[in-house]
């Protein structure tokens, strides 16, 4: 089966890991990958170290990124018929049978797939609300219809996404399939020593480490967090809150950095940005916390586990479908500091319990294989290709999907508060293209 994925970035961030790992374990006696990536970047080395051929061509989010301005969506969605084109070109260049998108943010593979009548399958890895994506232009229902009409199957990687896109798709047929984990590979990587540990973070020997891993964003809730730190240094002195995690949205480290500031706890924080080598970083922390708004799955929570570290986690969507409550893990309220604060004291005042959660911790991450994640998803393509492809009405849908997600997206900058420029004039399809004779005939 050759099958062309579509990746939204070129990042190592939690999407970018799980589609990594999956095709790692893919039967490559069965499925022939091909990777669209829409840069360079550090997950186009990952691949290609294992045979995995990549392709760098431009993409655009058609659903916005939580941090970004009304204008800075529409710019970059501007060119979506173009850029869906280039994709289906090299599809057809490579004879590609199946299209498979990696998340819900990028809409050129399904254009794509549907110009080629070829099944497309969605992966959504991901939850609506809580601010995401932005007020401006937060359409549930839209964008998840859109994602039925162009969908042969959506594989979603938790109950909670599949009960979320169960809202509104009807057509397209929907699997939960859990991101993997080779907890085996993860826990035989070597381990740096206390004495590294502690010189990478700025500590001094006594240090209790309370590790969150993650991207600097809103959704992720770090603010949380540190409302909880400002709770518990003065019972816990030697508490360090470690945000490993590169910046995604300047405005939001911002507020962060202004809030640590505040609350006078900058001797208690530190933020050393992406850090490949979660392994070590586990290995020498009392606990993880997960402070997230919204989290399709908990790939952090899942590496936590596997290394014995017990977890304090929000009830934000998937966490919940990993950690059992009191038994392998704490779960909390979403944007309640006051229990993130009692869950982490509860853990830090009590070793024992501690260690019981971390022991049932590692127990439970057997159960999330990438084995069965791989060969689950490769009966998902089996599926697809033994049904009948997709026809006419799909590239009518594709055509009316994509005329009206830029019409939005115009509208966006026209009702947005958030920006005094002017939108850009309509554009409209290229004489002869695709897009253009799929409007003629849909009138």
């Amino acid at each position: 089966m050759k099958v062309l994925y579509v990746s939204h970035s070129a990042a190592l961030s939690g999407a970018e890991t799980a589609l990594l790992r999956l095709l790692a374990h893919l039967d490559r006696q069965q499925v022939e990958p091909l990777v669209a990536l829409p840069e360079d970047g550090p997950l186009r080395q990952r691949l290609e170290e294992l045979g995995i051929r990549t392709r760098v061509l431009p993409l655009s989010w058609w659903i916005p990124a939580t941090h970004w301005r009304a204008p800075q969506y529409l710019a970059q969605l501007e060119g979506l018929e173009e850029r869906a084109e280039a994709l289906a070109a090299l599809a057809a260049d490579e004879r590609v049978e199946l299209v498979h998108t990696n998340t819900l943010v990028t809409l050129e593979g399904a254009l794509a797939a549907a110009r080629l009548g070829v099944p497309h399958v969605w992966h959504s890895r991901g939850l609506f609300g809580q601010g995401s994506p932005p007020p401006y232009h937060d359409d549930r229902r839209f964008f998840l219809s859109v994602v039925d009409r162009l969908a042969d199957e959506v594989i979603c990687v938790s109950r909670a996404v599949a009960e979320q896109t169960a809202e509104v798709c009807r057509r397209a047929p929907s699997s939960v399939i859990f991101d993997g984990f080779d907890a085996a590979s993860f826990l035989a990587r070597p381990v740096g020593s206390r004495e590294d540990f502690a010189r990478r973070l700025g500590l001094a020997g006594t240090a209790r480490v309370v590790l969150c891993v993650g991207g600097i964003q809103r959704r992720k809730g770090q603010l949380d967090l540190i409302e909880a730190a400002a709770r518990l240094t003065g019972e816990f002195p030697d508490l360090v809150v470690a945000l490993c995690g590169a910046e995604a949205d300047a405005e939001y480290a911002a507020a962060l950095d202004g809030r640590i500031a505040e609350l006078d706890l900058a001797r208690h924080v530190r933020q050393p940005g992406f850090e490949p080598d979660v392994r070590s970083l586990l290995a020498h922390a009392e606990l993880l916390v997960q402070p997230s708004h919204s989290e399709g799955f908990g790939l952090a929570v899942l590496e936590a586990m596997a290394a014995g570290r017990p977890v304090v986690a929000t009830r934000c969507g998937g966490p919940e479908e990993i950690v059992e409550e009191g038994v392998s893990g704490l779960l909390v309220p979403v944007g309640d500091p006051a229990a993130l604060a009692g869950a982490v004291r509860r853990l830090l005042a009590d070793p024992a319990e501690a260690a019981a959660l971390g022991r049932a911790a590692a127990a439970r991450a057997g159960d999330f294989s990438l084995e069965t994640t791989a060969r689950r998803t490769e009966a998902v393509y089996r599926r697809r290709l033994a049904a009948p492809r997709p026809g006419a009405e799909r590239a009518r849908a594709a055509g009316l999907a994509a005329q009206e997600v830029l019409a939005r997206g115009r509208a966006t900058v026209l009702t947005s508060d958030l920006t005094p420029a002017p939108p850009p004039p309509p554009r409209s399809p290229r004489p002869g293209s695709w897009l253009a004779r799929l409007r003629g005939r849909s009138g």
